[in-house]
């Protein structure tokens, strides 16, 4: 029992400073906070600065497990998810507890899929093939409606293609929104300095990306299909009795196109 009474109050007391109390949060609070939360962290990953944050932030989180037992020195990610996952948590209170309670149970949170997506992170192994669908679903899973959540999830996904002002205007708008719901959340510091960059650059770890297609390989690629489409068109004049030349650039262009696309196809394992 005192070790109970302990762990309770040693953790409410950090939770109180880090999430901007519990108590003041309702359970739509909380399930937006853990889907801004996973966001944000993905953020980090993909930024060269900010990278090994988001593995050191993932490493801790995951820790303790998928989020089943309370514990006293969790991240905010991993206390978020405790109160999603356990509906019925009564170490946490909330802002009008019951109907927040009430809808923290209409929830659908897979709580070992979201811990195996920030296991996957901090090995350095997730992708955007991976997390935009993961992404996707946690939105539905939590039933996330607010459109600027959306918006920038779909943002990140295109990181590497963004304008300087687009990737200020996501961490700026993230930032804003933490400070608005969750005022001393651990997120905080990290965009807070982001913000302030005067450039942004992907990490060179997430860079190494195994799902993106190489430029080395799209060329490889559109040069065999070259070689094929203008042999092919070859064989065919002669057989037609058509102009040989003719018909070889066009293969030449044809197996180009087929090359490039091809070699951006996933092999089948």
């Amino acid at each position: 029992m005192e070790l109970t009474l302990v762990n309770e109050e040693l953790c409410e007391s950090r939770l109180f400073r880090t999430t901007n109390q519990f108590k003041n949060l309702t359970g739509r609070d909380v399930a937006d906070l853990l889907y801004l939360t996973s966001l944000a962290t993905y953020l980090y990953y993909k930024d060269d600065k900010q990278n090994s944050y988001a593995i050191q932030y993932a490493k801790q989180t995951t820790l303790y497990g998928p989020y089943t037992l309370f514990r006293t020195h969790a991240t905010d990610l991993y206390m978020l998810a405790y109160v999603v996952n356990d509906k019925f948590a009564s170490k946490v209170k909330l802002n009008r507890n019951i109907e927040s309670k009430s809808f923290l149970k209409t929830l659908s949170f897979n709580n070992r899929t979201h811990h195996q997506f920030f296991v996957k992170l901090k090995n350095g192994s997730m992708t955007d093939v991976q997390a935009s669908p993961y992404l996707f679903r946690l939105e539905s899973q939590l039933k996330i409606k607010d459109s600027r959540y959306k918006q920038w999830r779909r943002l990140l996904m295109d990181w590497e293609k963004l304008k300087y002002s687009q990737r200020q205007y996501v961490t700026t708008q993230i930032l804003q929104e933490f400070r608005r719901k969750g005022r001393s959340s651990e997120m905080i510091s990290p965009l807070t300095t982001m913000v302030k960059y005067k450039s942004y650059s992907v990490s060179d770890k997430y860079a190494k990306n195994p799902d993106k297609v190489s430029t080395a390989r799209r060329i490889a690629g559109t040069t065999a299909g070259a070689v094929a489409g203008r042999y092919v068109g070859g064989k065919l004049a002669q057989r037609t009795g058509a102009n040989v030349d003719k018909y070889k650039k066009a293969g030449t262009g044809i197996g180009a196109i087929a090359g490039y696309w091809a070699s951006g196809r996933k092999r089948q394992k």
